[in-house]
């Protein structure tokens, strides 16, 4: 069978992550083909278990079904951002992801080695995160390097922001404003790429 390979999955009820499975034979298969990369049931399972973990939030079995939804739309705009990463060639290193981690998801007791134990012993790939993350990070850099020489700020914006945020300086205003700015560009960005795309769900 084309793309489609035999593989036993047997998920493992853990105190932050439940899934339901009829069987526990399963099929990888691809779920989206966004351009010409592939979305696979395998790659949401993992990701889903990410989310389960990273958020300590129990998905049922009432839930699964919206949670998967979400997440592929995710995952579908992460296929289109990383394209544009690639096309640009920007560049993200091993230690701004591991940065985000420390920042993100450990707490001063843990390490980077004791954080992937963690997520070994899930059995969550963390070549998924990883990804994940260096497409947002990449995202937002690519992002801010097309919008941010052309982002303006003007004076009545600044001044009601300032009433609004009395306790920020007039650079942390303007710098918070250019942001907003450069996000809401790059969701337009985003919106036309899908647009253009060519996304078949099989």
């Amino acid at each position: 069978m084309n793309n489609i390979f035999k593989f036993f999955l047997v998920f493992v009820l853990s105190i932050n992550f439940i899934v339901f499975l009829n069987a526990k034979e399963q099929n990888y298969k691809i779920l989206k083909l966004v351009n010409d990369k592939v979305i696979t049931n395998y790659d949401l399972e993992q990701r889903l278990q990410l989310f389960s973990l990273l958020n300590k939030q129990q998905i049922s079995k009432d839930d699964i079904d919206r949670y998967a939804d979400e997440m592929l739309k995710l995952m579908i705009d992460e296929k289109l951002q990383l394209e544009q990463i690639k096309k640009y060639k920007v560049q993200i290193q091993t230690d701004e992801i591991n940065d985000y981690i420390k920042r993100a998801f450990l707490n001063s007791e843990q390490s980077i080695s004791d954080f992937k134990n963690l997520l070994m012993s899930k059995n969550i790939d963390i070549n998924f995160l990883i990804e994940s993350l260096e497409i947002q990070l990449g995202w937002n850099k690519l992002t801010g390097q097309l919008f941010y020489r052309s982002s303006e700020i003007n004076n009545t914006d600044l001044d009601e922001a300032s009433k609004k945020n009395p306790s920020l300086s007039s650079e942390q205003i303007k710098s918070s404003l250019i942001q907003k700015q450069i996000a809401l560009r790059a969701e337009k960005l985003l919106r036309d790429l899908r647009l253009e795309a060519n996304i078949e769900t099989r």
